[in-house]
Order: structure tokens, then sequence, then C-alpha cells
């Protein structure tokens, strides 16, 4: 489900029965989820899976985790959604094999329009390639693709792509390194 076209900033870009579907998705996580003890994650999978995830695997997804649109929230095999981490999925969000994202690190997949009065809804996917690490705090801004082996660095501000192997931290994010043993 996409947003709609926006003709005023006040007007929500998701369509009237898409905000009922998000609030019961936040309610039933609520009570069903955000309070569950970590042996319990494949009740998580099933109820994320139940409102449209795409879960391939065995992944593991913390109960203090916030995903904003479930459908919108591809999880592969080992990959690992952390305590407090933030999936703003406003757009699609891909998170491949053996990818962790820490505690409280931040996936944004929306902006918006600032030079249009509208200031329209923009949405871009995020793709974390396998085995990456996001560090705790990090933020991941729209439209990054963090290719595979790389590490974010804890509080981080990625808002280009990061290259493969490459270690990155900063804000803005800079390259201070690269995995080498991984060659």
């Amino acid at each position: 489900m996409k947003p709609q076209a926006q003709t005023d900033p006040y007007q929500s870009p998701w369509p009237f029965g898409v905000q009922l579907i998000l609030v019961l998705w936040r309610f039933i996580w609520l009570v069903s989820c955000s309070w569950t003890p970590k042996f319990m994650n494949p009740w998580r999978l099933f109820i994320l899976k139940i409102f449209g995830s795409n879960i391939s695997g065995i992944p593991f997804v913390h109960s203090t985790a916030k995903i904003r649109i479930p459908w919108h929230l591809t999880l592969r095999h080992r990959s690992c959604l952390g305590e407090c981490a933030v999936a703003y999925s406003l757009g699609e969000i891909e998170i491949n094999e053996g990818a962790t994202i820490a505690q409280e690190a931040y996936l944004c997949t929306g902006t918006h329009a600032f030079e249009k009065p509208a200031m329209q809804l923009i949405t871009k996917k995020i793709i974390i390639e396998k085995n990456v690490f996001v560090g705790a705090r990090a933020m991941i801004l729209p439209g990054v693709t963090i290719h595979k082996n790389a590490i974010v660095g804890a509080m981080a501000v990625i808002s280009k792509d990061v290259g493969e192997n490459d270690i990155v931290a900063g804000n803005p994010a800079r390259k201070i390194s690269v995995r080498t043993f991984l060659k």
C-alpha cells in the first residue's frame, strides 16, 4: 500500500482504511508482543507475518523493537532487529541474512518534499545486505543501501550507501577502515 498524493501538509498520505489497520497493528503488538520474553520470538514473527511482513528463515525481533508498517518489512534468516530499534517503514526495509540492527538504531524510509507547499511524503527503500552490523543509535536515512559485511559505528548518521566491507562512523558518517579479513 503506497501513500496517496497530499494536497496539503496536514492531510495524511494514508487512506483511512490503512490508518485503521495501523492502529490495530500497534494495539496487537503492544498487547501480544511488546512484553514477551526472548524465547517467544516465534510468536512475534507469527504476528509480523499476519500483518504482512516478508519473513524467511528464523530472524530475531526484540519485543521492544518498533515497526511502523509491518507489510513494508522484509527479514531474512538470522537477521536481528534489536532492543528498542526502530524500523520506520513508511517505505520498504529489507534486512538480509546475518545482519544485526543494534539497540535503538533507527531506520527511516520517509522524508518530505520540503520545496513544495504540501510537503508530500517521499519514501525510499533501505537495504541492509548480508552480515552487516548497524551499531547502537545509528540512523539510516531513506534510500540507503549498506552493502555486505559493512559495519556502521554507534550513533553514526548514514545518508549515502556504504560499500562492501567498509567500516563507517560519525555524523556525517565517513569511512574509517575496511574489514580486510573478509576478502
